[in-house]
């Protein structure tokens, strides 16, 4: 009997020495695993200094002035109005293009400024400054899709003197609003 239970030690012994092996050899294997990847699209959607203008208008006979720079990789442009009198105006046009490889759209934008008012009224975005004399209203392109390789949209910015009736007889002011947009892949 004493045979047989040796045996039977002898066996599973045998056994457990090869599940070991077998484990072994599993843990020993390694997974080599080979490959690259690229990626190839390009974003570029920004504000274009080429191509903005800037259009006075006056009520009085003095030509107000005003300027536009595009800055920040173009994502943003700092707009400057000097209007002599109320009523006096100055329309500023930015373009924006897509160059990249991927479509686009607008998903906010951001007005800094001297302001105190900022409001959203029939989709247009408004700021006036603190001493109440310049408005800005901006008009944005919208939420509409700006294809890739070469789609455009604009957006234009009034500057406006306004007569708000209580400061007598106001000329010669000057505010600068800065616009930062931020698109979004669409």
């Amino acid at each position: 009997m004493e045979s047989k239970h040796k045996n039977s030690l002898i066996g599973a012994l045998l056994a457990v020495v090869l599940v070991m092996a077998v484990g072994y050899a599993a843990f020993a294997q390694q997974l080599n695993i080979n490959g690259s990847a690229s990626i190839t699209s390009k974003w570029d959607v920004h504000m274009k200094q080429e191509g903005s203008s800037s259009t006075p208008s006056s009520t009085m006979g003095t030509t107000p002035t005003g300027s536009v720079t595009v800055n920040g990789g173009g994502l943003t442009a700092t707009f400057s109005a000097q209007l002599v009198s109320p009523g006096d105006k100055m329309t500023f046009v930015v373009p924006i293009e897509n160059s990249g490889t991927l479509n686009a759209r607008l998903s906010n934008i951001t007005l800094t400024s001297t302001t105190e008012d900022m409001d959203i009224d029939n989709g247009a975005l408004t700021a006036t400054t603190s001493d109440g004399n310049i408005k800005y209203t901006v008009t944005s392109p919208g939420s509409s899709t700006l294809t890739s390789g070469g789609g455009t949209a604009e957006i234009t910015i009034v500057a406006e003197f306004v007569d708000n009736g209580n400061q007598g007889n106001l000329q010669n002011a000057s505010a600068d609003l800065t616009v930062t947009m931020n698109y979004v892949q669409a």
